[in-house]
């Protein structure tokens, strides 16, 4: 499923405010956890999972809970 698809899903689940700002605080906690881990793997400065963007996790994370919303 393509980002647009997924944020389309998410829309129609909780609306538009709401799903900009469940994927903002999700593009956030992305970033900082990105962060903290190369924090904490200091010689290993590249390690943004499997190189996949920070907001297409965001997005994913973000359409994961609303599907399980009835």
């Amino acid at each position: 499923m393509t980002e647009k698809e997924m944020m389309a899903t998410i829309v129609a689940k909780v609306g538009p405010a709401e799903s900009r700002q469940l994927v903002v605080s999700a593009y956030n906690a992305e970033i900082l956890a990105n962060r903290l881990g190369r924090l904490e793997n200091s010689t290993a400065m590249a390690t943004a999972k499997d190189r996949t963007p920070l907001l297409m996790l965001a997005v994913q994370r973000v359409h994961d809970v609303v599907m399980l919303m009835p």
